[in-house]
């Protein structure tokens, strides 16, 4: 349906890349499947609640959920336009995609575990310092201090969630160096070549910020998790800065340009 939308109103993207991928794949079903599966499981794993308190305990994850969806979203939102930009479905392009896939759904547990765990705890102790002291808030805070984590742990569940990223940023990014190289097959125009090299660049980025996250982690243990934790906050200045500079860039060298 978004693709048929796009096909009528719009063939090319507001910085002027064509799109090549207008007609949805099985491809892309099966991904989008998938990506709605993976939201599934982290509503599933969830226990029902069966009194009035249990469901007040629960609405205190609602935190963690929102920062998985987003984190889900944000991926989705890069494997389409991925495919809107070029559309490609060579052998290369679906394998990367099923390894892609592979890592999504292994990491969904690890995901939710986490933001839960981290979601729970800051949303807590903010209705603790609001003066809350409800029945459901100490039986989470409860259970909270309960899951507390050693360092080891710590350690280990954020190698776990920058391995998850990295190796899904490492595929999307291949799978734009894949496009790079057809760019001749695809007849990439020159102000297009410019945006896929943006591209690369900036799955380069995210790439180093996973790497320098499970850096800090492996050197100091589990008492830098939080550091290791908010390295990722680099994400939304490092990203909207290259991007601003690339654009720049871009209006200089393509000015006047028709596309």
């Amino acid at each position: 349906m978004a693709k048929k939308f796009f096909a009528k109103r719009h063939e090319v993207s507001p910085d002027g890349f064509r799109y090549r991928g207008l007609t949805s794949s099985r491809l892309e079903n099966l991904t989008d499947a998938i990506f709605g599966f993976a939201i599934t499981l982290l509503v599933i794993a969830s226990q029902v609640p069966t009194t009035y308190v249990e469901l007040q305990v629960s609405m205190h994850g609602f935190l963690g959920f929102i920062f998985c969806i987003m984190l889900l979203l944000g991926l989705w939102n890069n494997h389409s336009n991925f495919f809107l930009h070029y559309g490609l479905q060579d052998k290369a392009t679906k394998v990367l995609n099923f390894l892609f896939l592979f890592v999504l759904l292994f990491y969904v547990y690890p995901l939710k575990y986490l933001f839960s765990f981290l979601g729970t705890s800051i949303y807590s102790i903010i209705k603790y310092k609001m003066g809350d002291r409800s029945e459901a808030l100490m039986q989470v805070m409860n259970e909270v201090g309960k899951a507390d984590l050693s360092g080891d742990q710590w350690v280990d569940i954020m190698i776990r969630f920058g391995l998850g990223l990295f190796f899904m940023y490492l595929f999307l990014l291949l799978m734009h160096l894949n496009a790079y190289r057809k760019r001749a097959v695809l007849e990439l125009s020159s102000k297009e070549v410019y945006l896929t090299k943006s591209f690369i660049q900036s799955y380069t980025i995210l790439l180093a910020v996973c790497m320098l996250s499970m850096s800090i982690v492996l050197v100091f243990g589990g008492r830098s998790a939080a550091i290791s934790g908010m390295v990722y906050i680099f994400i939304a200045f490092l990203l909207p800065l290259n991007r601003r500079r690339r654009n720049k860039k871009m209006k200089i060298r393509f000015n006047g340009e028709t596309e």
